[in-house]
């Protein structure tokens, strides 16, 4: 029984885990079925029984874990047995070609590679149509001669730009234990058919050029993140084999002097000197600064060092870059970030190095943009609003991973102020009657449910006929397939059919039990004990229902919608104010006669301004004056104020403003949703001037409610 790559992941997850791991768990991690989680254990238990190990413990309630012996043991069965089996996936041997053709000068004929990654002729060459087409992206060419095999041509420095993004390809993230596991079957040690030419490396080679990365943190007085301490390891043993084969890298003139200024040279000197050894060869100045420019885009974990007046010119662009990200960030978001200035220390930590990664173009692969798309969409979308300071600094586009990175920090730094991201859960719509129809009720649903999105709208035969993975479907008429919950609705939601669905997909998403003390599954086991369960599953479905009902009325959580917030009674048009302090009292006078802030909050909102400027000027002719929620405010709330006559925050042009929007958030994230569809409106110049010109408050509520879906 061999393991491959998810399953090998998943053992290593057990191995480390303090506790046992729940199926939820594993299929959240490794994005896969509770019937593959199944499929994978039984593969585990498997290989363990072949290796004379106890088998993975399954307990009710708890979800999977090994023994501590076994725990123990499995470390130590690798190192003994040298080639620990592993299948590669399609994904990894594609990497293993590239890398084993860009490590090498020579073509290598299909037999040979086919042993490398082991698998059938047939498989390698559907493997290499593929890699030939995606490899172009780097400016480089996989050619093919019958006599003498296949060969990557192109030049040095887009060579090594693919084997870094095949690199991060091919590396696991488990540790390197792990890794060090999976050498012996990347060198194919126990196929003695296999040349050692072949070889892209040796172990203890590797050992060698890991000890040297990690004095390389000593000498940057930084923590490097594992993923890129493995990745520098290895990309610095490819650097050393080209070397040797001849193949040297061109730095362009202007270059080398700024790169030169950096401390990370100085620590690319030492690398250069000590790789020279291991290697026999001499590293050329030109080799040492392309050290450089990876030490420069390192992702690091932790940093010991302080920011200093003799930095490198780009440093402090960097320094400017953060400050306007986290003021735009703040002003988009209406939201103040705690401990601003240790925020922008830390964020510049992550920005500097993916400034050079997309300066130098080193690409690499990372799920993260994907999750953060999914899982925190609202935080995605703010960090990629206020990414274009940092595409400013470099001259490029930033790539979606990137901004992916950065937004994971914001949202850190966001949950301090005591915002908690909820788990989203995703659903499909059925609907016999057409778009309208189904727009109408995917409109409903967003309003009901905070943490549900909404992937798409089908009609019956489509749903019947395909495979859609979501938690469960809302349909306007009854379908036959059962195989995820589906909830049968009118496409106008009665309050009867409201309340239903609350408590139906509370119970299915596990947001139902307000009491975190009471146990469904504890409750079930005693049960069991006392009676005969005939439906379990449709008993601990009715428990759950139980657990959820609410007190008296339901209470939806929800992110309101812009046209939910500002209703009539929140609009007044003027001609004019004598001032912008004047501005923000009356802008904020629906608010304080509905109750939704206190005196408190409007002092506080004109404090603010005296002391930051007109920060608030967030487009032509456009303010969003807010403070913090702690200053004053009762309920989420906001009103709009159209100027005839602009009102002036400075004395320059471009902070005169005519329509002002007063928030009152009441925390980072309720009113993110309403603030986003009011971007999207301003956006568009015409509609400002709309606004700014509206005879009527209806005339207003009509462009609202048009961005408001």
């Amino acid at each position: 029984m061999s393991l491959d790559q998810r399953s090998t992941a998943i053992l290593s997850h057990l191995v480390n885990a303090e506790s046992y791991v729940s199926v939820k768990e594993i299929m959240e991690k490794f994005k896969i079925s509770r019937r593959t989680v199944y499929y994978d254990i039984e593969k585990i238990n498997g290989w363990l029984e072949e290796n004379k190990l106890q088998p993975v413990d399954k307990v009710r309630g708890l979800g999977f874990g090994l023994d501590q012996e076994t725990a123990k043991r499995i470390p130590e069965k690798i190192e003994l047995f040298k080639t620990w089996q592993y299948d590669y996936s399609a994904k990894e041997r594609k990497g293993w070609l590239a890398l084993y053709l860009l490590g090498r000068d020579s073509p290598l004929f299909l037999e040979d590679l086919a042993k490398k990654v082991r698998v059938s002729r047939n498989t390698t060459i559907e493997d290499l149509k593929l890699l030939k087409e995606e490899i172009e992206r780097f400016h480089v060419k996989l050619q093919f001669e019958r006599k003498s095999g296949y060969r990557v041509i192109g030049e040095e420095d887009d060579k090594r730009k693919a084997i870094v993004y095949y690199l991060s390809n091919v590396l696991p993230n488990e540790g390197w234990q792990t890794l060090l596991s999976k050498i012996p079957t990347m060198l194919n040690l126990a196929d003695s058919n296999i040349e050692d030419r072949l070889n892209l490396f040796e172990l203890e080679e590797l050992k060698a050029v890991q000890t040297i990365v990690a004095e390389s943190e000593k000498d940057l007085n930084i923590h490097y993140t594992d993923d890129f301490f493995y990745s520098l390891t290895f990309r610095l043993i490819f650097f050393g084999k080209r070397l040797t084969q001849g193949k040297e890298i061109r730095i362009d003139e202007v270059e080398k002097e700024v790169l030169t200024e950096t401390k990370e040279y100085k620590a690319a000197c030492k690398i250069a000197q000590k790789l020279s050894y291991v290697f026999h060869v001499n590293f050329p100045h030109d080799e040492i600064l392309y050290i450089t420019k990876h030490l420069l885009s390192s992702r690091v974990q932790s940093s010991q060092g302080v920011f200093q007046e003799n930095e490198n010119t780009e440093t402090h662009v960097l320094v400017e870059v953060v400050s306007k990200m986290v003021t735009d960030f703040q002003k988009y978001a209406c939201v103040f970030l705690k401990e601003r200035d240790l925020l922008e220390k830390n964020l510049l930590l992550h920005v500097k190095p993916s400034y050079y990664r997309i300066k130098y173009e080193l690409e690499v692969e990372n799920r993260v943009a994907e999750l953060m798309k999914e899982k925190y969409p609202d935080v995605f979308l703010l960090t990629k609003k206020v990414i274009h300071h940092l595409e400013q600094a470099i001259g490029k586009k930033v790539n979606e991973n990137e901004i992916a990175l950065l937004a994971m920090h914001f949202g850190g730094w966001m949950r301090r102020t005591g915002v908690t991201p909820a788990n989203r859960k995703q659903a499909l719509i059925v609907c016999a009657s057409g778009v309208g129809t189904s727009k109408l009720l995917e409109h409903q649903l967003e309003g009901l449910f905070s943490t549900v999105d909404i992937v798409g709208s089908v009609s019956l035969r489509e749903f019947e006929t395909n495979e859609y993975q979501v938690d469960f479907v809302v349909s306007t008429t009854p379908v036959s397939r059962k195989d995820v919950p589906v909830f049968v609705v009118s496409p106008i939601l009665t309050e009867a059919e409201k309340e239903s669905l609350l408590l139906n997909v509370n119970a299915l998403v596990g947001t139902d039990v307000k009491d975190k003390s009471i146990s469904v599954e504890g409750l079930l086991e005693i049960i069991k004990k006392h009676a005969t369960i005939t439906d379990k599953e449709g008993l601990e479905k009715e428990v759950r229902k139980y657990f959820s009902k609410p007190n008296s009325k339901v209470v939806v959580s929800t992110k309101p919608s812009l046209h939910q917030l500002l209703t009539k009674e929140y609009i007044q048009i003027k001609k004019d104010v004598k001032d912008w302090k004047e501005a923000i009292r009356v802008g904020a006078m629906p608010l304080l006669e509905k109750g939704n802030i206190t005196e408190e909050y409007v002092q506080s909102m004109i404090n603010t301004i005296l002391q930051l400027g007109p920060y608030i000027v967030v487009a032509p002719k456009v303010a969003i004056p807010h403070a913090k929620p702690e200053n004053g405010v009762k309920k989420l709330g906001m009103s709009l104020l159209c100027l005839e006559e602009g009102v002036k925050f400075s004395q320059s042009k471009r902070h005169e403003v005519n329509l002002l929007i007063v928030l009152a958030a009441i925390d980072g994230e309720t009113h993110l949703k309403a603030l986003s569809q009011l971007t999207t409106m301003f956006s568009e110049p015409t509609n400002v001037n709309k606004l700014v010109h509206a005879q009527s408050i209806e005339t207003i509520l009509q462009t609202i409610e048009a961005y408001s879906t």
